[in-house]
């Protein structure tokens, strides 16, 4: 072989060959091949030197970098090598999650706007002593509009009964509890473990609304009549509408037959003071200041109808508004205003969830049929469980059931319905 093809220099044990496959193997394997930089001539145009690459004219020193091995072992380092990536520059960073930082930068937003505009219930404050919060109701109560809405749950509020009756609400609700310890009173909530020695039915309802009659029945309401018998006219909660029953709403919790003689004996201060709704054979159905109606395990024959109960009656029931429309024509008088009041049923179980904030129209002739049914005996429709968020949606679903002739609207949100009915939405006309 001819020494020419070598450029006749001198054997360097370190220098590749050029008829190997791969360079020498170095003392420093991380170091570039030697970067002599001897000038040669390139008249053959073959002109290949280890440690120079030709690069338009200019020549740049070689690095390990440059070898398709190396680029191909380091990027796969670089995605799987997570202390790599956090070394990164922040705007690079940025740079190469900037598509993922947009959708979580919007996504935030919108769970921020959806927590301002949709309405979440609020915080439950704990409740002030009734007693202590209506001592000016009488007072107060001049400026309030009675509006047909239900107080659902009315324990829970800050001060019960009272700010039902601020907002004009013409019913309350209580669950009450017979518990071992009590034996002429009951406990009041939603369940045990809310169960307070301090909240009872007396003391959150009975004794204020003894307290509020007593103040709207004074000396000046007796007129006397054309044979000069004194006959006191009684005043109901609301100074602007007199005549205006309240409805006390009970609902039992434990058995019916145990707590339905406690809940009479619990009213009696009211019923002494001929406060409450009565219906007798003799007098039929006289209306009082306040209409106590049972719900909830509160039994139609064997404590509504009971003979004991009966004549005369302080406590109606809540019919099942579900299957009045349904009831054979035999039992059509089962449910009448001698023995009940509201006609109640679920509106999540029994009419469905509405779509995109409005109902269909099978769901509103399902409504229509149902109070046109309560509305036939006489007695006041209700749905309770309401859609209560977003906004859009609970005052729709209000739109409707007052449009068609709902008795009461059972609500959560006072200040709500309280705008939504006292500006006249949802009415016709």
């Amino acid at each position: 072989m001819s020494s020419t093809l070598f450029h006749s220099k001198a054997y360097d044990p370190q220098e590749p060959s050029l008829g190997s496959s791969a360079p020498r193997a170095s003392n420093n394997i991380l170091s570039p091949y030697s970067s002599r930089s001897s000038a040669r001539s390139s008249s053959s145009g073959a002109d290949v030197e280890t440690g120079f690459l030709p690069d338009g004219g200019n020549k740049r020193q070689n690095t390990l970098k440059d070898y398709l091995p190396f680029r191909i072992f380091a990027r796969s380092v670089s995605s799987s090598d997570t202390e790599t990536s956090t070394n990164e520059k922040p705007g690079k960073i940025l740079r190469r999650y900037r598509w993922l930082s947009i959708i979580l930068l919007v996504a935030l937003i919108g769970v921020t706007a959806a927590l301002l505009t949709l309405e979440i219930p609020r915080r439950r404050v704990k409740p002030m002593n009734s007693e202590r919060g209506l001592a000016t109701w009488p007072i107060d109560s001049r400026d309030v509009t009675p509006i047909p809405c239900h107080s659902h749950n009315d324990y829970w509020r800050h001060v019960p009964l009272f700010d039902a009756l601020a907002a004009g609400c013409t019913g309350v609700e209580a669950d009450v509890w017979l518990e071992p310890e009590m034996k002429d009173d009951l406990y009041v909530g939603h369940t045990r473990k809310s169960l307070k020695p301090a909240r009872t039915l007396s003391s959150l309802y009975v004794e204020p609304l003894l307290t509020i009659l007593n103040d709207m029945n004074t000396p000046s309401n007796i007129s006397l009549t054309p044979d000069n018998d004194t006959t006191k006219t009684i005043s109901g909660v609301f100074d602007k509408s007199p005549n205006q029953s309240l409805t006390l709403l009970i609902d039992l919790k434990t058995s019916s037959e145990s707590t339905f003689p406690i809940v009479l004996s619990a009213l009696q201060p009211l019923i002494k003071q001929n406060y409450l709704t009565t219906w007798s054979k003799e007098k039929g159905l006289i209306p009082g200041p306040i209409t106590v109606v049972g719900t909830g395990n509160t039994e139609f024959t064997s404590a509504i109808l009971a003979p004991e109960n009966s004549d005369p009656r302080f406590i109606f029931f809540d019919a099942p508004l579900a299957t009045l429309a349904s009831l054979h024509p035999k039992d059509k008088n089962d449910y009448n205003t001698n023995n009940s009041y509201y006609a109640s049923v679920s509106y999540d179980a029994q009419i469905g969830k509405p779509f995109l904030g409005s109902m269909f129209p099978t769901q509103v002739r399902k409504v229509r049929r149902q109070i046109e049914a309560a509305k036939e005996k006489g007695l006041v429709s209700r749905y309770w469980d309401t859609p209560t968020w977003p906004k859009a949606t609970k005052t729709g679903v209000w739109d409707v059931l007052v449009k068609e002739g709902v008795g009461v609207l059972s609500v959560d949100d006072l200040e709500g319905v309280k705008g939504f009915l006292g500006d006249g939405e949802g009415k016709e006309g």
